[in-house]
């Protein structure tokens, strides 16, 4: 598939305005209620993916988690064949899997559809990609009364070819997302940033309501340990105890470090928006060179820059123990 080329002035052309007050509304999260949400993961290209959706499923006295979708991705983990992640298509099928193996061990009388996502990366696209989850995105911004919640913690792929095959949902929507580094770090060479940088500047440049959260210099706070996640789940729930087994399998844990699970924060900001210190800033630009830049007549955007760690950590336990 041809690469495909998606100037800034094209992206104008395509994506509805919103006025200030509308794109504001959109990124208030109600003080009450259920919260009508999707999860885009690469679940299995880590282990904080997992503790994420299982999270937002315990938690469905607030979340109504309605879908889940595989992200793609690739890296340098090995799956069961021993085989290097290099195809997208894989990655998002191992993620598929993934997901099937925690909705199972999570008990709770609903669970949300799940949906295979893109095979390609956006940049890898000619026209954008209509897969189930792009589909399903679609329909269910359109059916949402208010606005649909869409928690980003993997490449952004499947929500930019949304967005670029139906434009009209910007209207509809507030994504969360989990990517890049904080505005005063040297770089913002992040995985999520990174796997698909054409649908990262889509986040960041439709006008989107976008609440961003970055990894190093924020949500890095959000780290633990496999004693940790060991003396508090192991032995307790089906998913509390499945959780504990898989951390230590992952190749980045060993003595005396500590595992950020980064993708817990934007579950936790529509748990309880007060954990949470932001502010709105203009919407960055993402150069080349994988750093930022900024013009403040673009459009604004939510920044998450200080994340109470404790509370998120507590709450989590404590519904991850129950199962």
């Amino acid at each position: 598939m041809a690469k495909q080329e998606l100037s800034l002035t094209q992206m104008h052309a395509v994506f509805p305005p919103m006025t200030l007050s509308e794109r504001m509304a959109k990124m208030d999260i109600p003080a009450s209620g259920k919260i009508a949400t999707v999860i885009d993961s690469d679940t299995f290209n880590e282990i904080d993916d997992q503790f994420a959706i299982a999270w937002a499923m315990l938690r469905n006295d607030r979340i109504d988690l309605q879908a889940i979708y595989a992200a793609p991705f690739t890296n340098s983990m090995f799956n069961d064949s021993h085989e290097a992640v290099s195809d997208p298509e894989v990655g998002m099928s191992l993620s598929y899997e993934e997901i099937e193996r925690v909705l199972e061990r999570v008990k709770v009388n609903r669970k949300p559809a799940i949906f295979k996502g893109s095979r390609h990366y956006l940049y890898q696209c000619s026209e954008p990609e209509r897969s189930a989850a792009v589909e399903d995105l679609i329909a269910r911004a359109h059916a949402c009364e208010g606005t649909l919640q869409v928690i980003s913690i993997g490449a952004p792929t499947n929500i930019a070819h949304a967005l670029v095959a139906d434009p009209s949902i910007i209207e509809k929507v507030h994504v969360l997302w989990l990517g890049g580094h904080s505005f005063d770090w040297p770089n913002t060479e992040e995985f999520n940033l990174l796997q698909d940088i054409d649908a990262s500047r889509v986040l960041l440049d439709s006008g989107v309501a976008l609440t961003l959260f970055p990894c190093m210099g924020v949500t890095n706070t959000l780290a633990t340990s496999v004693p940790e996640l060991q003396h508090y789940l192991a032995g307790t729930s089906e998913i509390g105890d499945y959780l504990a087994q898989e951390a230590p399998k992952c190749p980045w844990i060993g003595f005396a470090n500590r595992k950020v699970i980064w993708d817990i924060a934007p579950v936790g900001y529509l748990l309880d928006a007060d954990w949470y210190t932001g502010t709105f800033e203009a919407s960055p630009v993402l150069n080349d060179n994988l750093t930022w830049s900024f013009d403040n007549r673009r459009h604004p955007v939510r920044v998450i820059k200080f994340i109470e760690r404790d509370n998120l950590f507590i709450d989590l336990f404590r519904r991850l123990i129950k199962g």
